[in-house]
């Protein structure tokens, strides 16, 4: 399941010009967060998109164009060891 995108109209397709939405309730999502654990063996990473109004959680590469219109979040968590 891929981020909902909207694409202005008369305008090309540019993957860094895209606005992204939650596929749930078509919320507008500026926020991301990457992961430090990997989903599937290998080196790719993954971001977490969170719809702050309806709380749908979507996983996306974290080489995905779709992050380069959003702001990336960083989180520390864990007890400080």
């Amino acid at each position: 399941m891929k981020p909902a995108i909207e694409t202005p109209s008369g305008v090309s397709p540019d993957p860094y010009h895209k606005t992204v939405c939650c596929l749930r309730c078509e919320q507008k999502l500026q926020r991301y967060q990457l992961m430090r654990a990997s989903l599937a063996p290998g080196n790719s990473g993954h971001a977490i998109l969170s719809c702050p109004r309806c709380g749908h959680v979507e996983f996306v590469a974290d080489s995905s164009p779709l992050l380069q219109s959003l702001e990336l979040v960083s989180v520390d968590t864990g007890d400080g060891d």
